[in-house]
């Protein structure tokens, strides 16, 4: 089996890594990153790419040679050089939102699509990170207007992949996942004085990749938490 992982140089990423590298039936793993990092691996194939350049998008597809079984995009921003999460409109930058559609949004939907022709494998799953916070129905609080409105985007790609894909020869298993409130550098600095519990980018993990090796065709198409329960869109 060969498994594909965007984003394999965070802390979600990198935790899944590991867990799908001491797996026994794994033959590759293509791993994504953005800064530069280092595996003795032999099965690891460490791909660069930057989800905010559309170029390192597309380049992606000349570096993979095999048929990709799983795929899991553990990409992500929310704050850094390009802006602080919004408290209220004033703090509306037309240019943090774009970067944050970019890499929130349109860079793994484009990576995907980029890839197509690896993933029509059989029994193929694909998992995209997203954040409950992207949730229209759910959202109680506003602020956070470009990370929320650019993971609300991502869910609407993942929605309309999985039904179009639904119609491939070997249909794949396509969703959105809220991974929870986990340790990890993007959110770090959120997680603090956060009173309710967070867990570690490892337990993160090992949840993650067993809700990978257990998804069904009932469930593509849908916005799930770590155990499989249904998010409202």
């Amino acid at each position: 089996m060969n498994v594909m992982i965007l984003g394999a140089g965070g802390g979600i990423g990198r935790a899944l890594l590991e867990a799908y590298s001491s797996a026994p039936d794994i033959a590759r793993i293509y791993a994504t990153h953005h800064c530069e990092v280092s595996s003795v691996s032999p099965l690891i194939r460490w791909l660069h790419l930057d989800m905010s350049d559309p170029r390192s998008i597309a380049a992606l597809a000349d570096q993979v040679d095999q048929p990709i079984h799983r795929w899991i995009s553990c990409t992500g921003i929310l704050a850094g050089d390009h802006g602080q999460p919004e408290k209220t409109l004033r703090q509306l930058s037309s240019g943090k939102l774009q970067i944050d559609y970019q890499v929130n949004a349109l860079g793994p939907l484009t990576a995907f699509s980029s890839l197509a022709n690896h993933l029509r494998s059989e029994d193929m799953r694909a998992v995209f990170l997203s954040a409950q916070v992207g949730s229209i129905e759910d959202n109680r609080l506003g602020g956070w207007y470009g990370y929320r409105m650019s993971k609300a985007a991502l869910n609407m790609g993942v929605r309309c992949l999985a039904i179009e894909c639904a119609r491939w020869r070997s249909a794949p298993v396509i969703v959105a996942v809220h991974p929870g409130t986990t340790v990890t550098n993007l959110s770090r600095a959120f997680t603090q004085t956060r009173k309710a519990p967070v867990q570690s980018a490892a337990t993160c993990a090992r949840q993650l990749k067993l809700l990978v090796e257990t998804l069904d065709s009932g469930q593509s198409g849908q916005f799930l938490t770590l155990n499989g329960q249904t998010l409202p869109w």
